[in-house]
């Protein structure tokens, strides 16, 4: 029988407390110079601290893949992000009592710092508050900042940032071109939430966590500094040490930078830790292709787990392969726990091989989370920590009770203002602030941030549906460039997939996997054409196509449904002036083709690839026709 954490720990804190006491007691009965008294005091100290903390983590549920160092390191860590939270929270919470006092705050403190940049010269003289900000500095877009940025990257000084840059991000790319943005890190509400999970899932200071993670490609500016995705997890001791601890994977499988093998690796030693606390990953969508790998490879799992070494099929460098091997000891008596439980189907599965997890944190913007809970994860809560972009960080959620993804935006770190939906379209709208919206409207988003941006048309559109404290609670809703809008209609994701749901219920035996959209005239590229039909393709991924064919009138359903849904579609659709919507059915892995051509031709990471909803290349479009086997 394996000796655990709580055993170890019992007999530390007997031993400790045995010692302590005989070096008290020897202290009492022989040298009471000051120096032994000095001595005894510095012991009485330590004793008793190692003792109470050995008989405190012998009543803790532990992760019993640690090591002594990083048994303590982790514990040290949890306790102190314990200490410094309400600190943190207390600041954000009086920020939310006066948020229009909050936002004042915050753009006085970023005017006063990049007032003497060539930029602030240029467009902050002269702002003194949050209204002559309104009327003075205009709206903006990325190509307002892209020749200050790259004369950023590029080491030119006092460009439009006065303040250090850490690196730069990249955004995904996925909709549209990357943009290069300068990244100033420091201690934020939202990241202190994504790290603390002891906090989020009440789970013990000692159980670790499992995160899903593919290192992206080294890049560098001019100046020397890394282009990275927002996520991006470095190689500084501080970072080595606090992932060693708090993480079941190794450190050395977060420089892998092939996904299938990434996925594998993360999810392998997870495997091993039946005391796992959580499971995280940038988006939902992760996270059920790493259930769905372990579905489908569960022999090679658990070969690998019962021998103790990473399969040698998989591509990996030969060092980090080394360094993994050392780590992953064989234990042939949790493979065949495991064989035992994947005999019994994979519904629910996660619940079972990891009987204490608490929940899995990830951003679902693609109705994984519902796909999840049917399947692999039913019954474990799921938590989207925060809304954010490689922009900013905008806003953190509050709940882990249930309800639909929302935020409370950090009003202390970034300055939000609001364009009604039905002026987004303006070139020059005027914006409302924080205080001035209402529940049940819709807004797109503006951002003014630490990183250099200001009042800048990031393109998300939110709805407010509530209030925490005095601060408005927003749902995010689609970006603007995601609307499918052949005659002015503006169909968002939202409405699209709703149809796709009801068509669904008429298909039997067809079980969705992933969606996107495009509209027909992007199948000509730059092609002179007139006669053109206008409507919209839709590419539908099922989990099986064997056998499976939809007849026309069941195809018909979907867009029967949209225009239900859809006034303005429905309109178009009785004049004649867009057609009935074409849905094809794609062979399965069409999705991850996507995904790795989207990557291999643009700046999108594996970390924070996102599904786009509306194909904008004919690239793209021309791979899905070419996947499709029902066209």
């Amino acid at each position: 029988m394996a000796v655990t954490w709580a055993f170890r720990c019992t007999v530390w804190g007997f031993i400790s407390a045995c010692v302590t006491a005989y070096v008290v007691r020897s202290y009492l009965l022989g040298d009471t110079s000051l120096t032994g008294t000095a001595v005894t005091g510095v012991w009485l100290i330590l004793g008793t601290l190692s003792t109470v903390i050995a008989f405190h983590i012998s009543t803790l549920r532990c992760s019993e893949t640690h090591t002594l160092k990083t048994l303590l390191l982790e514990y040290a860590i949890n306790l102190a992000t314990d200490f410094f939270d309400p600190y943190i929270f207390g600041k954000l919470k009086m920020a939310w009592k006066e948020p229009r006092k909050a936002q004042e705050k915050f753009l006085r403190e970023l005017i006063s710092r990049d007032a003497d940049t060539e930029y602030g010269r240029r467009y902050l003289t002269g702002i003194q508050s949050l209204q002559d900000f309104r009327d003075k500095h205009p709206l903006t877009k990325y190509d307002h900042y892209q020749d200050y940025f790259q004369r950023l990257a590029d080491g030119e000084k006092n460009v439009c940032v006065a303040a250090k840059v850490d690196r730069f991000g990249v955004s995904s790319g996925t909709t549209g071109t990357g943009k290069l943005i300068p990244l100033i890190l420091k201690t934020s509400a939202g990241m202190i939430l994504i790290m603390n999970h002891k906090r989020l899932y009440k789970s013990s200071p000692v159980q670790r966590v499992a995160t899903l993670y593919c290192r992206p490609a080294k890049k560098f500016t001019k100046s020397g500094l890394p282009i990275a995705p927002l996520f991006f997890i470095g190689d500084t001791e501080l970072t080595k040490m606090c992932c060693t601890a708090i993480q079941n994977t190794p450190f050395s499988a977060f420089r892998i930078s092939t996904d299938f093998e990434a996925t594998y690796v993360h999810l392998l030693f997870a495997l091993t830790d039946k005391n796992l606390a959580s499971f995280s990953a940038s988006f939902a969508s992760q996270v059920y292709r790493a259930f769905s790998m372990l579905e489908d490879e569960q022999d090679m799992f658990l070969e690998d787990l019962s021998e103790g070494r990473i399969n040698l099929r998989l591509n990996i460098d030969a060092e980090i392969r080394r360094s993994l091997d050392a780590a992953l000891k064989a234990n042939p008596a949790r493979a065949d726990e495991l064989r035992a439980e994947f005999a019994r189907g994979f519904v629910g599965i996660a619940g079972r091989i990891w009987p204490h997890l608490q929940g899995i944190t990830a951003v679902d913007i693609s109705g994984y989370m519902k796909k999840l809970n049917e399947r692999y994860t039913k019954g474990i809560a799921f938590f989207s920590p925060i809304y954010g972009c490689t922009e900013s960080l905008l806003a953190v959620n509050m709940w882990l009770d249930g309800r639909p993804q929302q935020y409370v935006p950090l009003v202390n770190e970034v300055l939000t203002e609001f364009i009604p939906e039905d002026h987004s379209e303006k070139e020059n709208p005027e914006t409302l602030m924080i205080d001035e919206i209402e529940v049940g409207k819709r807004y797109e988003i503006v951002l003014t941030t630490i990183n250099g941006f200001y009042r800048y048309r990031m393109g998300d559109v939110v709805e407010v549906v509530g209030f925490h404290e005095n601060c408005p609670v927003i749902q995010v809703k689609y970006r603007t460039g995601e609307l499918l809008n052949l005659r002015s209609e503006k169909i968002d994701k939202v409405v699209v997939n709703n149809a796709i749901q009801e068509s669904l219920t008429s298909w039997p035996g067809a079980t969705l996997v992933e969606w996107t959209c495009a509209e027909s005239p992007l199948m000509y590229g730059d092609e002179e054409h007139v006669d053109f039909d206008m409507l919209y393709l839709l590419f539908i991924e099922l989990e099986s196509v064997d056998g499976f064919r939809l007849l026309e009138e069941q195809k018909s359903l979907f867009d029967k449904s949209l225009r239900k849904q859809h006034e303005f579609y429905d309109h178009y659709r009785q004049v004649g002036t867009i057609c009935e919507a074409r849905v094809m059915i794609v062979r399965p892995g069409s999705f991850k083709k996507l995904q790795d051509f989207i990557i291999a031709t643009s700046t999108a990471s594996y970390n924070q690839f996102k599904t786009p909803k509306k194909l904008r290349t004919k690239a793209t479009l021309d791979l899905m026709m070419k996947c499709a086997v029902d066209v």
